[in-house]
């Protein structure tokens, strides 16, 4: 299943079964010989790679088109840039690990001053500035625009860039952002500011922003270049060969804390869950994820334990309501037709079947797990499994059985459900649905793609007309930390590939993010939960954890990692002494 902007595993977007794992040690060096009988620490951890996830986008600026897949660079790779902001465990910014050192919030809650800690450095010894911060916005605001060459994937969120009226440097490092309006500052740091990510000089290279674009876009799958040697963050990549390994680099001149303890990480593609299995049962890779279907199998490893790491996000099934939707046009624009698809949804029986009880039930963008203080404890779910009430709402509203399928006016309610290949929770999900729905009268057929075809055609507006219903993806609130909505379902922009609109939302998720008493705010909040709840601007999909195997020799995959970023600091990483 996809995942989105996560660096390395996972459900969402691990890889290869026709290559030599000897050959690939060999190329990435995988350690040093040691005297008999002498114990050495091993120089090289490698990582598998969720099913058919290659590492395929490199530059400090993050697409669309790449929104929910796994990337060597920009937001989803801070082991090379950095972001502005760190974001801890208990969603605030940790400045002890921040580029920035401090916010003041000034002028009734429109001036943010952020002041850079002077201690960071680029690998080529050129400290990290506000202006490199600049710049990132300025490529940020480029790639907001309506006409970009390349769109971004969080515009909308935190207010860009509409609500963004200024950005300007005073000094090499003071940054200054104004606001349109004032706005509420736990939301503009978590959504807004979060999203800046320091940008090495060597990429200002032209002044046009269309044409700077353009060329991030012809180099962006070219991490040897030697443009990306300059990095921030603890590692930098060293080597690679297409979808079959990424080697990764400590920087020796990371200023950050802990230093990197483990000289080279590699990161393996791997066709399949099973092939990744595979290399665990022979104990030739360090940090796997694992299959849910796999789970029975776990008495057959030795050497590895499990680790659990829950999301903080949904999982959903993406529906498209454009008008050109594949065989059924603008049918899912309609709220009841999603509410039938919705009520056709076990996510009980799913928990059980397929996540094996490892996952929790969803019933709005808001996550429940990790604990968190946004979730509102009062909401219930609206539309609990019962296919017979579903397809009472099809009947209410025109639809009649024909040879066991809806149809109304000649058109009959028959789709594809889109998911990646690959991935065995995706098809045992896309099976329970489609027998589930068909007692509605739905017929679903079964479309499995590539994980970079399924990403193509949701990602892409110019594909909109190739698909309907798509599941594996899921939303994860990074780097929008506060989970209000804006960029997902108050905009065309940002990430909303189903192109849902309604006026009470956008007023609703403009509301949450205006400031306000603190009870203000959460009723705001609150009033955003529950409408998205019952409105479906996508389908609520259960929420299963990230299930990992790390070998008992390692260390800090499963305590080191953030829940809130979702995401492992590989400097935190260590093997065992």
């Amino acid at each position: 299943m996809f995942d989105k902007m996560r660096r390395g595993l996972g459900p969402k977007r691990l890889v290869g079964p026709g290559i030599a794992m000897a050959a690939i040690l060999a190329l990435a060096g995988c350690g040093t010989a040691t005297p008999t009988g002498a114990a050495s620490t091993p120089s090289e951890l490698t990582i598998a790679l969720g099913p058919q996830s290659p590492l395929d986008w490199w530059p400090p600026l993050v697409p669309t088109i790449n929104c929910g897949t796994v990337s060597g660079g920009g937001i989803s790779g801070p082991d090379m840039y950095l972001p502005l902001l760190w974001i801890s465990s208990k969603d605030t910014i940790d400045y002890s690990q921040s580029i920035a050192k401090n916010i003041t919030v000034s002028n009734h809650d429109q001036t943010y001053t952020i002041h850079l800690n002077p201690k960071w450095h680029w690998s080529n010894g050129q400290p990290v500035t506000a202006g490199n911060v600049l710049f990132d916005w300025k490529l940020i605001d480029a790639s907001s625009q309506a006409n970009s060459v390349l769109p971004y994937c969080f515009a909308s969120e935190g207010g860009v860039p509409t609500q963004w009226k200024s950005v300007t440097t005073s000094g090499p490092y003071t940054l200054t952002i104004t606001t349109t309006s004032p706005v509420n500052p736990t939301w503009f740091e978590l959504n807004g500011i979060a999203q800046l990510v320091p940008v090495p000089p060597v990429w200002n290279k032209y002044s046009n922003m269309s044409t700077e674009l353009n060329w991030i876009k012809q180099i962006s799958n070219e991490p040897m270049k030697p443009i990306y040697k300059i990095v921030d963050g603890p590692y930098d990549i060293a080597r690679y060969v297409a979808d079959q390994y990424w080697l990764f680099a400590a920087n020796p001149k990371f200023d950050g804390s802990p230093k990197p303890s483990i000289p080279k990480i590699s990161y393996l593609y791997e066709g399949s869950s099973d092939t990744s299995f595979a290399q665990v049962l022979k104990g030739s890779v360090d940090i796997a994820p694992i299959d849910f279907t796999l789970l029975k199998s776990l008495g057959q490893v030795k050497g590895y334990h499990l680790v659990r790491q829950p999301l903080f996000g949904y999982f959903m099934g993406a529906l498209n309501m454009r008008p050109n939707a594949q065989g059924v046009g603008g049918l899912f624009a309609n709220l009841y037709a999603r509410q039938a698809l919705q009520l056709g949804i076990d996510q009980p029986a799913i928990i059980q079947a397929v996540y094996h009880g490892y996952a929790t039930p969803t019933y709005g963008p808001v996550p429940v797990r990790p604990a968190n203080v946004f979730y509102d404890k009062a909401l219930k779910n609206p539309y609990p499994f019962d296919p017979a009430r579903g397809k009472a709402i099809l009947v209410t509203h025109g639809w009649h059985m024909v040879h066991g399928v809806m149809e109304k006016n000649g058109q009959k309610l028959a789709f594809q459900i889109l998911y990646p290949s690959g991935d065995q929770a995706s098809t045992s999900i896309a099976e329970i649905l489609q027998a589930d729905w068909a007692q509605e009268g739905i017929a679903a057929t079964l479309n499995p793609q590539s994980i970079d075809n399924v990403s193509n055609d949701i990602g892409n507006p110019a594909n909109s007309s190739k698909w309907v219903v798509q599941i594996g993806f899921k939303w994860s609130y990074e780097p929008d930390y506060y989970p209000s909505g804006d960029g997902l379902f108050n905009s065309l922009q940002g990430f909303n590939p189903g192109a849902y609109q309604d006026p009470k939302m956008t007023a609703l998720i403009n509301q949450s993010v205006q400031g306000g008493t603190p009870s203000q705010i959460t009723r705001r909040f609150n009033a955003y939960q529950v409408y998205a709840s019952q409105q479906l601007p996508v389908l609520w999909m259960p929420t299963p954890d990230g299930l990992y195997l790390e070998k008992n020799t390692v260390h800090g995959w499963g305590s080191a990692y953030n829940d809130i970023q979702a995401f492992v600091p590989n400097n935190d990483l260590y093997f065992s002494k």
